[in-house]
């Protein structure tokens, strides 16, 4: 018979269980590490994964010295797919720190020929790093080519988005125009080289997301990307609803 569940999972599963009916209530310490693999008869290293998980949900916070003590989730990050140049209260509405700082790369083979164009060719990167408090939430990279607009593209004075909606500022003030935007957002783990820059662990869920931008002459003039994590943040979608009759409010409704 196949075991579907890891025995990190079953431990973690359990310690879940007695936290949310109050055995380990909120604040309360963790027994040791020590009686805890005891307890459960299991190694160290496994029983490390399973609060790495509880960790990762917010429900256990580590002090180092102390030990494990129960903790209360905070609300997620929430993020916007697709939010429009001029919001510039996004910075004010988040919870997150964020900075920015801008390169020259080149292209390279991959973004060649997601962007049309050769494999040389020189592309601004941006990179915003998000903290909540001191500890990283996401890396956000945004690539423009730098022959979409005449002007530098490289100041951005003040950061507005933690998601990089800066730059579309930009290009509209150099007259790029974007007409189209994709998103596709995937759910997996974290590499490792995420789970070192973000401060996790490769056990802990990540969202992935990629942003492509198209010009109204159909030119790929933003590709972005970003790498969220998943137990802090929530991807909010908001669209309109057809009424009874099939029309979308506002349209075409004489009410």
């Amino acid at each position: 018979m196949v075991k579907l569940a890891l025995r990190h999972q079953e431990i973690a599963d359990d310690l879940r269980r007695k936290i949310t009916a109050g055995e380990y209530a909120l604040g309360k310490r963790l027994p040791s590490e020590a009686a805890l693999s005891e307890a459960y008869e299991a190694g160290r290293p496994t029983l490390r994964d399973a609060l790495d998980v509880l960790r990762a949900e917010g429900l256990l916070a580590k002090r180092h010295g102390s030990g494990n003590y129960v903790t209360r989730p905070q609300p997620p990050v929430r993020y916007f797919p697709t939010a429009y140049p001029g919001e510039s209260d996004a910075v004010a509405r988040s919870p997150l720190r964020t900075s920015v700082s801008a390169m020259s790369v080149r292209a390279g083979h991959e973004f060649a020929l997601l962007m049309g164009v050769s494999p040389n060719a020189w592309l601004v990167k941006y990179t915003y790093a998000n903290h909540e408090g001191v500890t990283p939430h996401s890396l956000v990279h945004v690539h423009v080519p730098q022959t979409v607009a005449e002007r530098d593209l490289r100041e951005i004075r003040m950061v507005h988005s933690p998601w990089g909606e800066d730059v579309r500022n930009l290009l509209a003030k150099a007259g790029v125009r974007l007409t189209v935007t994709e998103e596709r957002l995937t759910a997996r783990l974290a590499t490792a080289e995420e789970a070192q820059l973000l401060q996790i662990t490769t056990r802990t869920p990540v969202m992935a997301i990629e942003r492509v931008a198209t010009d109204a002459k159909g030119r790929v003039v933003e590709v972005t990307r970003l790498v969220l994590r998943g137990e802090r943040t929530a991807v909010v979608v908001t669209m309109p609803t057809a009424n009874r009759g099939g029309e979308v409010p506002g349209e075409g409704s004489t009410d």
